[in-house]
């Protein structure tokens, strides 16, 4: 029922970009640090933050250039912090039709939550792409963006061959996912040793996209479930963004939850997004919905960001899981909720 609810949070906005090209800065957060504090964020790098979003307004390389120097120089400052063990800066846009807005999220992990970070160590294997699969899928998703941009493509979920669909309805989009599904058979084994080994995130996060063309469902999830402990953050990403598309079309396969509410607290905003997009689907069912509310004050801790993204979702969650219609402000009020509920109490 809300499936689309994400891609209508992160594109639909992007085609009125040009009814409002001047940024404004709205929202600074923290997750999650007891160090770095919104209050102590806000009053060391506000105006820093204010000035990086006027060089990214000025739209020319220079003020882009300056702007990702002040970025680099402020995540910096954020890590050298004592008793922090990583900090990432990220500042993600968002448009409507009367509004552009930019939100700072400071992703901090503290050395005393270090275990946050407690994923497969990252392999250091060097593989040739196999029949060129790897750099067709890159084509593939730069051409489907492509033609999303320009409202070319419908933002419904294309007939393919796979158990997770990103583009088509062109004959070019089409034609790769026959190759996908393919090479996916022909040199499972040679992906999957990708997947697994090559040292670069990005080239196995593109390997478990093709193996997700696999023939059998219950491996692509098992492959999934394996993802997510992956050192790298876009690795984790596609393992959700797989599970969510098997979720909302492939019931049929269950999807083991203590390996993805574990990523509501990924030390990557991306992460913690797509995780609450796969749970969306998950919530309306009982078979889940009731595991989830162990997650609750996860997911409160997240209603709190003021970036669209985490505010939007876990709004949308709470309300599902609890039944309940509380302002999505009323924050003293979804804290008891989640509270009680998280110690199997009822509200």
């Amino acid at each position: 029922m809300r499936k689309y609810l994400l891609i209508a949070l992160m594109a639909g906005g992007a085609i009125q970009a040009n009814a409002q090209s001047t940024a404004t800065l709205r929202g600074i957060d923290v997750y999650r640090s007891a160090i770095l504090t919104d209050t102590e964020a806000r009053k060391r790098f506000e105006f820093r933050l204010r000035q990086y979003v006027t060089y990214r307004n000025q739209g020319v390389a220079g003020g882009e250039a300056n702007a990702e120097a002040l970025r680099v120089e402020m995540e910096r400052e954020a890590a050298s912090l004592p008793g922090i063990k990583n900090v990432e800066l990220h500042v993600s846009e968002y448009f409507t039709s009367t509004d552009h807005a930019m939100y700072a999220m400071f992703d901090v992990v503290d050395e005393a939550d270090a275990s946050r970070q407690a994923f497969t160590p990252p392999p250091d294997g060097i593989f040739r792409d196999p029949d060129g699969v790897l750099s067709l899928w890159r084509s593939y998703v730069a051409n489907g963006e492509a033609l999303s941009r320009r409202g070319q493509l419908s933002y419904d979920r294309p007939n393919c061959p796979g158990y997770y669909c990103l583009w088509g309805g062109t004959p070019e989009l089409d034609e790769n996912q026959r190759v996908f599904a393919s090479v996916a058979k022909k040199k499972n084994r040679e992906l999957r040793e990708i997947f697994r080994q090559d040292a670069e995130g990005g080239v196995r996060a593109d390997a478990l996209f093709i193996l997700s063309y696999s023939t059998a469902g219950a491996d692509v999830v098992s492959l999934c479930r394996d993802g997510l402990l992956d050192s790298d953050f876009r690795v984790r990403g596609a393992a959700l963004q797989v599970l969510a598309d098997v979720a909302n079309h492939h019931p049929e396969y269950p999807i083991a939850l203590e390996r993805v509410l574990p990523r509501l607290d990924d030390p990557s905003a991306t992460v913690r997004g797509k995780a609450m997009g796969l749970l969306v689907p998950l919530a309306e069912r009982d078979a889940y919905g009731s595991v989830m509310l162990s997650a609750a004050p996860r997911l409160v801790a997240l209603l709190k960001l003021t970036q669209p993204e985490s505010n939007v979702l876990a709004y949308t969650l709470v309300g599902m899981l609890s039944k309940k219609h509380f302002d999505r402000l009323d924050l003293p009020s979804w804290e008891a909720w989640a509270k009680k509920v998280s110690k199997g109490r009822l509200f």
